[in-house]
């Protein structure tokens, strides 16, 4: 069992990395099937290593996010942002199920992390609520469920799960720069798109190698 989902972990990567050849071409059905499947890989891999049914749901959660983001539009765009709202929700239940709060107070820089964490947060809601118009409640209520996210990653002992919570965090941030504040012609477009495709798919392997290995 073992060795097969080492096979489609390994597959999940490869697509992953070969997204890159396709990620600045216009919306198809081509290239979504091409951005949903690594995390769908990863879902399945995390499903066959026997993670946490949370862990499962997020990457499941995520990969209909990216199914919603592959394409243009409003719609598409609610429909990945609650996609994707619903996964972090998933993964802070997850690393409140496997951690301990008490252990983000413990250590200094844990304490620290968190509270910079929600600045930051804090910080990029503020920078783009005018952007935002009536999407600005939305985009509140998304930075608080990933800030929420990454302060209990915290409380989990593998310093693993909080670098993943931090990409994602990351990614999630450059996204919503390049969505409001990125005309279609901007000089930086393509670089944070590329940026936001290694960070978010660099967070979801992270996250899941370290619950799996901590659930084993």
């Amino acid at each position: 069992m073992e060795a097969a989902a080492t096979i489609v972990l390994s597959i999940a990567v490869l697509v992953g990395l070969s997204y890159f050849l396709i990620l600045n071409k216009p919306p198809s059905h081509r290239r979504a099937f091409w951005k949903t499947l690594p995390v769908s890989l990863l879902a399945l891999y995390a499903l066959v290593m026997e993670a946490p049914h949370l862990m499962v749901a997020g990457l499941a959660l995520s990969a209909l996010g990216d199914a919603f983001l592959a394409y243009e539009g409003e719609r598409n765009f609610i429909g990945g942002l609650a996609s994707f709202l619903l996964a972090h929700l998933a993964y802070g239940a997850l690393f409140y199920q496997i951690g301990d709060v008490g252990l983000v107070t413990a250590e200094a820089w844990r304490m620290v992390a968190a509270v910079v964490a929600v600045l930051l947060a804090g910080a990029l809601v503020g920078f783009l609520w005018r952007a935002a118009g009536e999407l600005a409640p939305a985009v509140l209520a998304y930075a608080s469920a990933i800030a929420g996210m990454a302060v209990l990653s915290l409380g989990v002992s593998s310093v693993a799960v909080f670098a993943g919570a931090l990409l994602f965090m990351s990614s999630d941030a450059v996204l919503a720069v390049e969505t409001f504040k990125m005309t279609k012609d901007h000089p930086l477009r393509r670089l944070a798109a590329r940026y936001v495709w290694a960070s978010y798919f660099g967070s979801q392997v992270v996250l899941t190698l370290s619950v799996v290995a901590i659930a084993s």
